[in-house]
Order: structure tokens, then sequence, then C-alpha cells
């Protein structure tokens, strides 16, 4: 160990005999007049002109480094490894009180940064949120009157309280009411007509009913008649003329034995020739009776029959057709009537709507309050609307709104990197320019899930809307206006005895997070791990330690003087903040 000790100090001799020619020349490195000045209290801008910090350092450093390395080849091996088993042992202290040696060229690049400490406290963090003054839930009243845009006649006076029902503001239904008139006396016109047509329906169904039914029985009459002749009426005839033909063959047959039996009595002598003559008469007429029965039976039979049955079956088709063709015109005529009483009922409808729909139009011309409340004037100064007597409301156009003061509302809008850290329920700070000695506060009521582009020129910056409810006293809300502007900040972490650094301080090399601290006049360049942080603070989970000061300034210019100083280890916190993380 001793032998290690006076190995070392050889050492130290040689190399402070080593840098001595470099005091003539250029300041040492390691003198204790190289040693940074105190940082001046506010920021300072870099100077214009200096010399590169690189080239500075590697000048500076290069004999001592390659004189070392000469030294330790002489000594041997057993000594440098005797030096690195002590250095062992002082690791912990040596690690904790090195610094990289800043030459005086780079004293003032190093002094134009402002110093400021490593703090412990309260560490607050915030998401701003700019919106507008609302009510909570508003009445909305919209002129419903859809019959082209309205006059408006009279209105009452903002900041009335009104109660539900009460009659706010009234458009002007002179038009309206000339339109409903004439609309309302054609409706008696066309109804009467149809009246009339549903009239003549009906009697024409009846017509239709009665030709048909005598139709009907012509047509049955008919048929029967030609059934009747073709199953009973012909047979019963000829039977009839047969029997009648029969009768007058037997009277013919009797006759001629008679007139025989008379010729040959005359013959004898037994009998005058005027009985001869007498009984041939006799029995010429029976002979051409049973003639003319005979023929009138053939005549029946071969002619008479036939055109009767022709005849009857001629009547019997001709009443069907007939049946038929009543009904076809009794359909068409049926047909005639309905198509007249519906285009009288179409007429009829169509009017009926332009009258509901000019009745709801008047009825919409008179502005109701949907609940009872405050009354604001809803003007649309972009478009120059007001609502005032003589003005103008179009469809569909907000009118009114019914507001509670006693429950408002900030409606706002926070950009989608930060609403992960917004919950229901926080509370937050409301300030109001137009108000500035008013101090309120509220709390977070609602955030909306569904981001939207906050202009259609700005696509890819979206924001989601949020609302808040606000809190404070009657006489502190009545002086707000609807529709100012609300500056709100939501506490979304407050935590006491947090080390943090400002954010100016914080840079990053590739992918680690470092800073520049000043320690015992030299400055180093330390790896950290950060927490949370807001608009001015960074939380420092390791790294650094309070009481420690680091370098803020601008961000490149840190990063540009970081590279000419070697990253050394972190230096461990606290055992307080140790547990704490």
């Amino acid at each position: 160990m001793a032998f290690g000790l006076l190995f070392l100090i050889s050492i130290h001799q040689d190399t402070e005999a080593d840098l001595k020619p470099a005091e003539n020349g250029r300041p040492s490195t390691c003198s204790s007049n190289s040693s940074l000045p105190p940082a001046p209290p506010s920021r300072m801008p870099l100077s214009p002109t200096r010399t590169p910090v690189a080239q500075s350092i590697d000048v500076d450093q290069q004999p001592a480094r390659g004189d070392w390395w000469n030294r330790l080849g002489q000594r041997g091996l057993i000594g440098m490894l005797t030096a690195g088993i002590i250095g062992l042992c002082w690791l912990p202290r040596s690690a904790e009180s090195r610094s990289a040696p800043v030459p005086d060229s780079q004293t003032a690049e190093f002094a134009a940064f402002a110093s400021e400490p490593v703090q412990r406290g309260r560490f607050v963090r915030t998401v701003p949120v700019q919106g507008e003054i609302r009510t909570h839930q508003p009445g909305i009243l919209y002129n419903d009157c859809r019959y082209w845009p309205r006059k408006i006649v009279e209105v009452l006076p903002e900041g009335t309280q009104v109660q539900q029902g009460d009659i706010v503001c009234e458009l002007d239904t002179a038009e309206i009411r000339t339109k409903l008139r004439d609309l309302t006396l054609r409706m008696i016109s066309v109804r009467a007509g149809w009246q009339t047509a549903e009239a003549a329906q009906t009697l024409q169904q009846l017509k239709n009913e009665r030709l048909l039914s005598s139709n009907d029985l012509r047509a049955e009459l008919a048929h029967a008649d030609w059934t009747a002749f073709s199953e009973a009426g012909a047979a019963q005839e000829l039977r009839e003329l047969s029997g009648d033909v029969a009768v007058r063959q037997q009277f013919a047959e009797r006759a001629q034995e008679t007139w025989e039996q008379t010729r040959d009595l005359s013959a004898q002598g037994l009998s005058s020739v005027a009985e001869l003559e007498i009984r041939l008469v006799e029995r010429q007429n029976a002979e051409r009776a049973a003639g003319r029965a005979t023929g009138k039976l053939n005549l029946t039979r071969s002619f008479q029959h036939r055109s009767r049955a022709a005849e009857l079956q001629f009547n019997d088709q001709l009443t069907r057709d007939e049946l038929k063709r009543t009904g076809q015109q009794n359909s068409l005529a049926a047909a005639v009537a309905r198509v007249n009483s519906l285009e009288k009922q179409q007429a009829m409808t169509a009017l009926q709507l332009q009258i509901d729909y000019l009745e709801k139009a008047l009825a919409a011309c008179t502005i109701r309050a949907s609940r009872a409340g405050e009354l604001i004037h809803s003007h649309n100064r972009d478009e120059g609307r007001y609502i005032e007597p003589g003005g103008t409301a179009h469809y569909s156009q907000e009118m009114f709104r019914i507001v509670d003061r006693s429950r408002m509302i900030v409606a706002g809008r926070v950009s989608e990197t930060q609403v992960f850290d917004l919950s229901s329920g926080l509370p937050a700070e409301v300030q109001i320019p137009t108000l500035p000695n008013v101090e309120l506060t509220a709390r977070l009521d609602w955030i909306g899930s569904i981001p939207s582009p906050i202009s259609w020129f700005a696509p890819n910056e979206l924001y989601h809307s949020v609302q808040l409810e606000l809190e404070g006293s009657a006489e502190s809300l009545q002086r707000i206006a609807f529709g100012t502007t609300a500056q709100c900040r939501v506490l979304v972490e407050d935590r006491s005895d947090v080390v943090q650094v400002p954010v100016r301080a914080i840079f990053r090399m590739g992918p680690d997070v470092e800073v520049l601290i000043r320690h015992e006049g030299q400055v180093q360049r330390r790896q950290v791990r950060t927490g949370s942080t807001n608009d001015a603070q960074v939380e420092i989970l390791d790294g650094v330690a309070e009481g420690e000061t680091v370098l803020v300034g601008d961000q490149h210019q840190l990063r540009r003087v970081a590279t000419t100083l070697p990253t050394l280890p972190s230096k461990p916190l606290s055992a307080a903040v140790a547990s704490q993380i």
C-alpha cells in the first residue's frame, strides 16, 4: 500500500513538471485560476466571437496525455496494478468530485449561460384549456317557422326573467294568414265536389246493381226456355203430333172399309149411289186429314223443332252476352265514379297538407319559453343578424337561450397530446380577461372521446372538447357574460418534496437526457433521469441532487458545448429521494 502511494506521488510530481512550460504559453487547465467565474444573475446571450471549443480542448490536453502514458510505461506493470487496486478503493469519492478541465478560452463561453440551483419543493403540473363561458344545458329556442324568412314584430329585452310558456317573440303572420284563408276556401269547394262525386258513385253503383239484376233474370228465363224445350218440349209435341197422325190414319182406314162395304152393297143393289158417293167423300176427307197430320208431324220433326231450338239457344246466348256486357259497363261506370271521387279526395288531401303546413308555421311564429330562466339573445354578428324588431328570422336559426346562472360551464378544447392526463373531477383555475379581479375555480366535468381538427386548414391539429363547471358565489357568477373567453388551467399533478430543475437546463444527446453542472468552479456533463414536466420545471428522478447548480440556456447551444465535455457518471440522489422513487 505504501509503495502504491509513493508511486502515485512520483507520477503526480512528474506530471506537474511536464505541465509547467505550459504556464508561460497558455494557462494550465489544472490551475486553481482556471475555475469558472460565477454565473451571472440573469440569462445572457452567448458571445458572438469565440475560439472553437473542440480545438482548444484538444490542444491543451494532448501533451499531458502523451507524457502520462510514457510515465506509465517506465514504471512497469507492477506499479500500474498497485495503483489500479488503490484506485478501485478511492473510486466512489473520485467519481463524485472528478470534473472535466475547462480551458480559459472557454470560460467566457460557459459564463454566458445562466445558472440556477437544483431545488426541492412543490411540483405542480397543469393542462391549459381555453374556452368560452356558457350555461349548463341551456334551453335553446329556434325559429321553427318554415314559411320563408319572417320579420320580427315584437321581442322581449335581453336579460328578462321568463317562465315556461311565456311569449318571448312574435313574428310577422300577415302573409301566412292570407294564404291560409285562400286555401281554406279552396278546401271548402273541393270538399263539396268530393261529396258530390261520392254521391254519384253511390248512385252509379245502385244503377249498376239494378241493371245487372234485370239482365240476369232475362238470361235465366231464356236459359230455362231453352233447357225446357231441349229436354221435354220438343218430345212432347212430337208425341202429340204422332198421336194425331195415328188417329187420322185410323179414321182414314175405317172410312176406306166403310166405302168398300158400301161399294159392295151398291153392286148388289142393296145400297144407293148417293150413299156410295157420301162414303167416298168421307174416305177422301179422312185420307186428306191423315196426310195433313203426317205432313205436320214430318214438318215439325224436320224443321220447326230445329228452328225453335236454335232460336231458344240464340236467345239464351244473347241474354248471357247482354249480362256480361252490362257487368263490364257497370264496372267501367263504377271505376269512373271512383276515379272522380279519388281525384277530389287527393286534391282535398293536398290542400289539407298545405293548410297543416301553414297552421304549423303560424303557430311557430309565436316563440315561447321552454323553461324558466334568463333570456339571452342569440345575435349572429358575423352575418349581421340581430334579434330586434324589424330584423329577419330564418328557419332553424337560433333565436334565444334561456340560461340558469346558478350553473355555468366553460366549453373548451384540449390538444390530443394532453387529453390523456385529464380525468373527470380534476380542479381547475379560471381566469377571465375581461374580469381580471374575479377569481374563479372550476371542476372538469366532461371530456370528449372523439378528436376533431381545430380548423379545415389545419387538419392535423386535433383537439378534444372538454367541459368544466364553474364554482363560485352567485354574485361572482352574475358578473360573467355568456360567450366570454375564459383561460383555465386544470391541475393534474400536485406533489411536494420533488427535486426539479428548469426546463431550459435539460437537453438530449441522442437517447440520453443530460444537464450541465457547475461544481467547484468547473462544468460537468451529467446524464439524468426525468419524470413529470410542466411549462417551467422538470422532475429529476436520478442524476443530480438538491443544491447543485445547472446551466440554463438555448438548447442548441447547450448541446454544442456539451460535445466538448466527457459524460460523467450521474450523481446519486439522497436516501430520502431514493425512497420516494
